[in-house]
């Protein structure tokens, strides 16, 4: 059985401002999405990659994958801003033998070799595992507005990530359900009796969504280059 990754790098959740991609700007000296793609191609359990973009970031795209010896990338798909539909599109370009299938989102560079493998075990295991971190903050709930509901027990909170990794059947029950996915795919298993599998992943595995987080995401990357000295 076969272990596929679908890359998302397109909607407006992948916007670091109106027209500028998350995804192609610089971090370090290598655009973002090249760091992710480079983890996947180099983990043995991934047999293929499918890569969404923007209609008119498919060239650049391809310039990526070519610079960076992504050769697991089969297809680039053109996106647009509803997710559900680019994973239907990305879908379609996966061989019939995939039996597990990786979502993971390009704006997520600093994932690692050990969290993707521990993924895809646990998905191959539960039919559903997510990548997610423990809150290490109190949270609170409020239902309306800014009045607090009550405070939730952190023990039991957690941060969802990516990657998240489906069998193929429990996949294709996504691809099918006629509710919009606002958030993670597998929230939407929720609504059914899928048992979906937390694998603990390290704060480090940031999601970059605007100028602070790049910053951030900047002097994460300086620092462990001088750890590496």
């Amino acid at each position: 059985m076969s272990t596929w990754a679908i890359v998302l790098a397109c909607g407006k959740e992948d916007e670091i401002s109106s027209g500028v991609d998350v995804a192609f700007l610089a971090l370090g000296s290598r655009p973002i999405i090249s760091r992710s793609l480079q983890t996947l191609e180099q983990n043995e359990m991934v047999d293929g990659i499918v890569l969404v973009v923007k209609k008119d970031r498919v060239d650049t795209a391809l310039n990526v994958v070519r610079s960076f010896g992504c050769r697991k990338v089969s297809a680039i798909v053109a996106g647009g801003s509803v997710r559900l539909t680019n994973l239907k599109n990305a879908f379609a370009q996966l061989p019939d033998d995939a039996g597990s299938i990786l979502i993971h989102d390009s704006a997520r560079p600093f994932v690692t070799d050990d969290v993707v493998t521990e993924t895809i075990k646990a998905g191959k295991r539960y039919g559903a595992a997510v990548a997610a971190s423990r809150s290490v903050d109190s949270v609170k709930l409020a239902e309306k507005g800014q009045k607090v509901t009550k405070t939730m027990d952190r023990n039991t909170i957690w941060l969802v990530q990516t990657p998240q990794v489906f069998k193929r059947e429990v996949f294709e029950k996504i691809l099918k359900s006629p509710i919009k996915l606002k958030d993670d795919e597998s929230a939407l298993l929720e609504k059914t009796r899928q048992e979906i599998h937390l694998v603990t992943s390290p704060p480090g595995n940031m999601k970059i969504r605007n100028s602070d987080d790049l910053a951030v995401a900047s002097a994460i990357l300086s620092a462990s280059r001088k750890n590496t000295l």
